[in-house]
């Protein structure tokens, strides 16, 4: 027999001998369809308008007395926000970034470590121009308009890129070594993804659930089995990305589902296409609750139903390993997640939200299993933890 014949056979062999000795969800996992190649990336869509900013409550640990439903003083030009309950960073049309919260190991960005409490926004040197920012936890990021990634805040381990160095916090921005040509991001609490101009997603961090792919290292990798990627999100024990094609995959743990496969558990370092969602422009990822917008205004909701992340009315721990479309929403053009809470902003600039009202609250306090409008002072253009950028 050939030497290419017998490498068949070994390798089938393994393959059956791995699949007898995995249960059900496992080997439902192993066997579904991978993520499927498709047409070259294009870049990531960004808001079209700047604005105000204005927040709904006042930062975890900030003074008694702070004002909660407020404009942000001095944010009138903002066109990327990103909260963390603690710190919030923005970014404002000229590319410069600004600050202003509590002071989380480095998370202000203005080389103190200290957590003092700065209510009016601050100018973060030493960096930009900027097009965007994201966070992980109170770990920041910046993408540049020249596609690399500054970071700074309170975990060093990921602002080095999954290198161990120390565990003390980054008080001033540095960049992210490796990270270039990234055009967004989606970040969890304990790694990062980096979507690439050429629809590639960098991973890098925490890997306890495959999320960064079949690699036993922390350090920054491209996720290997997607490619033509125009979104992505972390999803807390998973990841989402979607595609040019509107084809949406994912990869992790499927314990909650992300994966959508049936029946749930197991978990996967090798993307697999999510089923029922078609024509999706964007993903958002909150705490193991994944969201999809399609091209025709609708949203789609799976995971974890936890105090009505899913907005299909129920707030019981219950879990969809189904996409459900969410009803009760308008024709929706832009989705964001946050924890158990996920916001929709439609056509008119009108915010939705629903889940577990830690960021709605007071406009829906104790949560709501289905969308509410957030009342705003003008037209909505993206939205951030419990911070929204406002035109006009």
């Amino acid at each position: 027999m050939a030497a290419t014949s017998w490498l068949r056979v070994l390798v089938a062999g393994a393959a059956v001998l791995a699949l007898a000795g995995c249960g059900k969800a496992d080997r439902a996992v192993l066997g579904a369809p991978g993520c499927p190649g498709g047409p070259a990336a294009r870049p990531a869509p960004a808001p079209a308008r700047a604005g105000t900013v204005w927040t709904w409550a006042p930062h975890f640990q900030a003074p008694g007395g702070t004002p909660a439903r407020r404009a942000v003083p001095g944010w009138s030009d903002v066109v990327s926000v990103a909260d963390s309950g603690y710190t919030t960073v923005a970014v404002r049309a000229d590319g410069t970034v600004w600050s202003y919260g509590v002071n989380v190991e480095g998370s202000l960005g203005h080389g103190a470590r200290e957590r003092v409490y700065e209510a009016t926004p601050r100018q973060v040197t030493g960096i930009g121009p900027a097009r965007a920012v994201y966070n992980s936890g109170s770990t920041f990021y910046a993408v540049l308009r020249d596609g690399r990634v500054a970071g700074w805040g309170a975990d060093r381990f990921l602002v080095e890129a999954g290198r161990r160095r120390g565990h003390d916090g980054v008080s001033v921005p540095r960049l992210v070594p490796g990270v270039k040509g990234v055009v967004a991001m989606g970040p969890g609490l304990l790694n990062s993804f980096a979507l690439r101009g050429d629809g590639r997603v960098l991973g890098w961090g925490v890997n306890l659930t495959d999320v960064l792919g079949d690699t036993d290292g922390t350090r920054l990798t491209a996720v290997r089995g997607v490619s033509g990627a125009v979104g992505v999100a972390s999803a807390g024990e998973a990841v989402v990305a979607v595609k040019a094609d509107g084809r949406v995959c994912a990869w992790g743990n499927n314990a909650h589902g992300l994966l959508g496969v049936e029946p749930r558990g197991g978990q996967s370092g090798r993307p697999v296409r999510v089923p029922v969602v078609r024509g999706a422009v964007q993903v958002a990822g909150g705490e193991n609750v994944a969201y999809a917008l399609d091209r025709d205004g609708a949203v789609w909701a799976w995971g974890r139903g936890a105090s009505g992340s899913l907005g299909d009315g129920d707030t019981s721990g219950h879990v969809s390993a189904r996409p459900l479309r969410v009803a009760g929403l308008p024709r929706i053009s832009r989705i964001a997640a946050y924890q158990f809470t996920a916001y929709a902003i439609d056509t008119e600039g009108g915010l939705w939200g629903w889940g577990s009202g830690l960021a709605l609250a007071p406009n829906a306090p104790g949560g709501t299993a289905v969308p509410v409008r957030v009342p705003l002072p003008g037209p909505a253009v993206d939205v951030s933890g419990r911070h929204v950028i406002v035109a006009g």
